[in-house]
């Protein structure tokens, strides 16, 4: 049987357009590194093409091995059971082809590296600021996990007057609780560091929380989100080999 290999993309999704936007211009980026003659873009929620929709696509195409491979920082909800359910499915309506499920990035030195370089692109990093790291948030208690992680190689990395973690949803503290905590410090700079790959509605939330309860006297710096760079670009490419070199993509 001849084997034709598929990548499925799948990143979030946002209502925002310039979101959107940046997912794709980051998969049209990573498709000209890999040399798989199938590769579709597809998205989990709020942007189509969906996920089963992006299986079709392949499907259609002649795919007998479907690689789905998603563009997601942590392993949380999405990528621990939505997805999953979504492949469940498709493997029993398309009982002839071959699925394999990747990893997402997870917590690792390149999207440490990269917090730091959106830092210090904002303002130089000195002793006595503080950092706040915003999280998506999830009801998965392996992102708390996650985070202490986070935390700790990123203090690694940086000589700052505390790191601290906060989440949009999901868990505590949440971003209000969070970013009124280190508006009653002494601190006069804290760099809120937002944990998003892309910008969306969550990016445009967190800039107009810390622009209205900004003070004179004190800098609230938000930074970029992690975005696109080589490192990043690098460690997908290796999560993108991880799958299509397991031995169930070759079967």
């Amino acid at each position: 049987m001849v084997i034709i290999q598929a990548i499925l993309y799948v990143a979030h999704g946002s209502r925002l357009k310039e979101g959107v936007e940046e997912a794709r211009a980051f998969m049209q980026e990573q498709m000209k590194r890999i040399d798989v003659p199938i590769q579709i873009m597809s998205f989990i929620e709020l942007q189509r093409p969906f996920v089963h929709e992006g299986i079709v696509q392949c499907i259609i195409r002649g795919a007998t091995h479907i690689a789905v491979v998603p563009i997601l920082l942590l392993e949380a909800g999405h990528a621990k059971h939505d997805l999953p359910h979504v492949i469940e499915r498709a493997q029993e309506k398309y009982p002839h082809v071959t699925f394999t499920y990747g990893r997402p990035f997870g917590v690792h030195e390149s999207i440490i590296n990269t917090l730091v370089k959106r830092m210090e692109e904002q303002q130089k990093i000195t002793r006595d600021a503080r950092v706040l790291i915003v999280g998506r948030g999830s009801t998965d208690p392996s992102i708390l996990a996650d985070f202490q992680q986070i935390i700790s190689l990123l203090q690694e990395k940086i000589d700052v007057s505390s790191i601290h973690v906060c989440y949009l949803a999901g868990q505590q503290p949440t971003f209000i609780d969070g970013l009124h905590r280190e508006i009653n410090s002494e601190a006069k700079t804290v760099f809120i560091v937002p944990y998003l790959l892309f910008t969306g509605l969550l990016m445009l939330h967190i800039e107009k929380k810390a622009q209205e309860l900004q003070r004179p006297n004190q800098q609230l710096i938000v930074c970029n989100p992690i975005g696109s760079n080589e490192d990043i670009s690098k460690l997908f490419l290796e999560r993108v080999n991880q799958i299509l070199n397991t031995k169930e993509a070759l079967l």
